[in-house]
């Protein structure tokens, strides 16, 4: 038997052409969220980490808390305003900005 089958398959080859193209591109935009996600975490909890380290010296008393100040750490920089109660940070990493607030009262010894 001798079949004279013409079929393109164009239509097939150009179909499998846009499902894998379709899949690479969710792929990459599924790693591109992922790494986004993950730096931005890391940051996060970086400036979180230097908030902490800020407040434990102060609560130590090895710096002394003014109205308003900065330090420097080697993963960016801390910027601190205080009025009675509250201590607003703003923490500058890689071009990102944090901000936090703690609550904090100062014990005075008279």
């Amino acid at each position: 038997m001798r079949y004279n089958y013409r079929g393109g398959i164009l239509l097939t080859v150009l179909l499998f052409i846009f499902l894998f193209s379709f899949l690479f591109t969710l792929v990459i935009e599924d790693f591109k969220a992922t790494q986004y996600f993950s730096k931005n975490t890391k940051d996060y909890y970086a400036a979180k980490i230097m908030v902490s380290m800020f407040l434990f010296e102060v609560k130590q008393e090895q710096h002394s808390l003014e109205k308003e100040g900065q330090q420097v750490f080697s993963e960016g920089v801390l910027n601190y305003k205080c009025d009675e109660r509250t201590i607003y940070f703003t923490v500058e990493l890689q071009q990102q900005s944090y901000t936090f607030q703690e609550n904090y009262s100062i014990a005075k010894n008279d």
